[in-house]
């Protein structure tokens, strides 16, 4: 076992060491600022009564984002876990998918959708016979709130609904027959099986409002508005100010970390019951129930996402046109080269930060199954924890060290700079994975005479490779919408697809921008649908 545990341990080197220095050498420079001339610009930033607002802010944000998103997923998690009606797969299919929708599409689609002169607003305008906006909700801290809510409510609901499924019904039965009642067993037997799965949907979620950024910029629209992470932007960009963002950014790092070492040391070890609770078939009732919370699913989900191909052809006022599309396609009015160079540079940027994730999060990960840790899981989480906007800051300053002019090199930064990005979910991905692999099947291969490499290359890889897939269509989906990072790193030189539809929300071409994005949209269809067919070839 020892001689085995050392064979993993030299196979995943390659990936820790890259993980490591892709990691450490970014963080190094951002935090050399936040010291240099003795740590005044930390001092400056820790006595700074702005700061604190900005953190209260940020925290307030997050926390209220992730505490909405839970307590909206408890009820539609507890009746699909308890009940079977034909559309129940579909939905979490549905579920899963908002979940790799990129942001910036979300941040397009709410724009459109929900917008003062938006399309929900113009349909309710034709109803009740005004002609002003019905509802408002754009640039303000609801705006903020709803779509952090609309982007992770999936995750709270498929991770608790995944859980509650999985665990037995058995205690909750045995708790009916003592003359407990529903409130008093939820409280009593129910929550505590599927507290962890809360407790992990709610930190996930609060980690990615903590860190979100496009939606801050664009949907909230006012500088009261601002949080950590847009404020480490705006000091490096804006006002070129990188010790304070520098100091910021180590702020920022600190409690993110923080927040992920208690809940690594929180997380249990212990196998839970597999039984799994058996499915009721809803009838009369209980069947109007289903469809009526799937319908209230599909009304909050859909509509921003189609309101973008919808506005992709036609314009505000309802008129049909391909004005846009010509643009792209080379018949228009100067986007062309630029759209087309993002499409391409965007799709070789996320296939290859994808593909050498899953490459390198393998060896990673069965190393981590084997040994059964939370080590390597929480090390290969610390990037989460920094921020795609400082880690862009940590890139964008390493360049200033690498005297080029060619532009392959700046590519090759943001390259860098995604790998970084999505490695952490790649491992995240497969470790489930690689659990499953029974060592009794290795074991039977040495006793058979297989070698270490043969047994990794004939039995554990093909077990895991559903779950290679699963983490390469994910991974792929981060970086085809990734755009802190790039927009960081960039400096305006480098154009990618989510980087051209911001820049087009940013000028009000918001039918260039759904042009832009129903492309993008279709990008992450297709991945899903790869990422899907692993997903069920992993479980069959």
């Amino acid at each position: 076992m020892r001689e085995q545990n050392a064979y993993y341990t030299l196979r995943s080197l390659p990936g820790v060491l890259i993980l490591s220095l892709l990691f450490l050498l970014p963080m190094a420079v951002v935090f050399s600022y936040a010291f240099s001339n003795g740590g005044n610009a930390l001092m400056e930033a820790v006595e700074d009564g702005y700061t604190y607002r900005l953190l209260s802010f940020t925290l307030t944000e997050s926390f209220l984002s992730a505490f909405i998103s839970v307590i909206v997923a408890l009820p539609f998690a507890y009746l699909f876990s308890k009940y079977s009606f034909p559309g129940r797969s579909a939905i979490l299919t549905l579920s899963a998918l908002s979940f790799t929708i990129p942001t910036i599409l979300v941040v397009l689609g709410f724009v459109i959708w929900y917008g003062n002169n938006g399309i929900l607003n113009s349909l309710l305008m034709n109803l009740t016979g005004k002609n002003y906006a019905v509802i408002e909700v754009l640039y303000s801290f609801k705006a903020i709130i709803l779509s952090h809510v609309y982007l992770n409510f999936p995750i709270a609901f498929l991770l608790i609904t995944e859980a509650w499924t999985a665990s037995s019904d058995t205690a909750e039965k045995a708790s009916y027959t003592l003359g407990k009642g529903r409130m008093r067993t939820f409280i009593s037997v129910t929550l505590p099986m599927i507290r962890g799965s809360i407790i992990s949907a709610f930190i996930l979620i609060f980690l990615f409002c903590f860190s979100s950024f496009a939606i801050i910029m664009v949907l909230g629209g006012n500088p009261q508005y601002s949080t950590l992470e847009t404020e480490i932007y705006r000091r490096a960009r804006v006002s070129g100010n990188i010790p304070e963002a520098s100091a910021l950014s180590l702020l920022a790092f600190f409690i993110t970390g923080a927040i992920l070492l208690i809940s690594s040391y929180g997380r249990t070890k212990k196998k839970t019951e597999r039984k799994s609770r058996v499915l009721l078939k809803a009838k009369g009732r209980n069947l109007l129930v289903m469809c009526l919370a799937s319908l209230l699913i599909l009304l909050f989900l859909i509509p921003p996402i189609l309101s973008i191909v919808y506005r992709a052809f036609y314009t505000k006022a309802g008129t049909f046109t391909l004005r846009a599309w010509e643009e792209i396609t080379g018949r228009g009015f100067g986007l062309i080269s630029t759209a087309m160079e993002g499409i391409i540079a965007s799709f070789l940027i996320a296939f290859l930060s994808s593909l050498a994730a899953v490459l390198l999060s393998a060896s990673m990960a069965l190393l981590s199954a084997r040994k059964n840790s939370v080590i390597l899981p929480f090390l290969a989480s610390l990037p989460m924890a920094a921020g795609s906007v400082t880690l862009g800051l940590g890139f964008s300053l390493l360049a200033a060290y690498i005297p080029h002019t060619s532009p392959i090199v700046s590519y090759a930064l943001v390259f860098f700079a995604h790998l970084i990005i999505v490695l952490p979910f790649s491992i995240r991905t497969m470790t489930p994975g690689a659990r499953t692999i029974a060592p009794s099947l290795s074991l039977s291969a040495y006793t058979l005479g297989a070698s270490m490499t043969k047994t990794l290359r004939k039995v554990e890889m093909p077990l895991l490779r559903p779950y290679m897939r699963k983490a390469f269509a994910f991974s792929f989906a981060l970086s085809l919408g990734e755009v802190n990072a790039t927009l960081t790193l960039s400096d305006g030189h480098i154009t990618t697809l989510p980087i051209l539809i911001y820049r087009l929300i940013s000028s009000y071409d918001y039918q260039g921008a759904a042009a832009l994005g129903t492309i993008l949209l279709l990008e992450a269809l297709i991945v899903f649908a790869i990422g899907e067919k692993g997903g069920r070839n992993a479980v069959s």
